[in-house]
């Protein structure tokens, strides 16, 4: 039998204050930012994390948008379109957990993104940024490709992300960036 309020018990205990699961349009990312922007400051979150997160939700949903509008993917595929979303706080931090199908063969120019922008110490990752913006290239999904750099900045640590092969020709890719919450 199916137990809701177990698992609803289970979602307030990992302290989940948000989760979406659907197609990410720009009506709907302009609402998750705004639902989670009166959620932290229901909950007296500090300005300046409160900023930080929604900075790097920010980031992500626009990563999921930006590579949905420049994915053709078949009517009869659109499945394919669905992404899932979950912020959850724990006691010293807030993770931002994103997931949204892929293209098999894009896999590793991504990870190498990703890769590279780990590595990366802070003052590195800032001259990397004002490079990125000084050349003003776009990407083959539309942006410049700061969106990474940006969430590794803004959080101040690493990007932890998974590809999960679902076919032979879709993956799924799963990002988590930790923002921690610094008691003064």
């Amino acid at each position: 039998m199916l137990n809701v309020y177990e698992y609803f018990k289970k979602m307030q205990d990992d302290q989940v204050i948000l989760y979406f699961k659907g197609e990410i349009t720009n009506n709907l990312l302009t609402s998750i930012l705004q639902l989670l922007d009166d959620r932290l400051e229901r909950k007296n979150e500090d300005l300046k994390v409160r900023k930080k997160v929604f900075s790097v939700l920010l980031e992500c949903l626009q990563n999921i948008y930006n590579y949905q509008q420049y994915q053709p993917i078949p009517e009869e595929e659109a499945y394919y379109h669905a992404a899932t979303l979950m912020i959850r706080r724990t006691g010293d931090a807030y993770y931002i957990i994103t997931g949204n199908y892929m293209f098999r063969d894009r896999v590793t120019k991504l990870e190498a993104k990703i890769n590279k922008v780990n590595l990366m110490p802070p003052e590195e990752l800032k001259e990397f940024y004002k490079q990125i913006i000084s050349l003003q290239q776009q990407t083959d999904t539309g942006g410049a490709g700061l969106g990474l750099i940006d969430m590794a900045r803004k959080s101040g640590e690493k990007i932890t992300y998974s590809f999960d092969d679902v076919n032979d020709k879709y993956c799924f890719y799963s990002l988590q960036v930790k923002v921690p919450v610094k008691s003064n």
